[in-house]
């Protein structure tokens, strides 16, 4: 249990920064409600506690509209290129931001709007 505490407050420091980061881009802010962000991730907390990381990543990735890469509606995009872009405060594995997380990984994924207005 000691882990799933560990593994769950790197997801909740994660979610803060994406509430720092949303909270001082003027363009995220106005795509990404409060709710919204303050709800991101926030069942993968939840997962974690009860399955364990590595379940929960996979139902996490699976299941949540900001991780398909097919018919993400537009709110979903935005929420995906916040979620890039603070990725590289909280997880040492992933040093790039929202634009070339977008180029290297999901340039199949028409993110032009996003990466444009930011």
């Amino acid at each position: 249990m000691n882990q799933r505490i560990k593994d769950c407050k790197e997801v909740f420091d994660h979610k803060l920064a994406f509430l720092q980061v949303r909270r001082q881009s003027s363009v995220l802010t106005a795509n990404i409600s409060l709710t919204r962000a303050l709800m991101h991730d926030t069942v993968k907390m939840i997962m974690i506690l009860v399955v364990g990381d590595k379940i929960a990543t996979k139902l996490h990735r699976r299941f949540s509209g900001h991780h398909q890469e097919v018919r993400m509606s537009d709110k979903q995009k935005w929420e995906a290129f916040c979620d890039w872009e603070c990725a590289r405060f909280t997880k040492p594995t992933k040093p790039l931001n929202g634009i070339q997380t977008w180029i290297k990984y999901y340039s199949h994924v028409d993110m032009s709007v996003q990466a444009n207005s930011f």
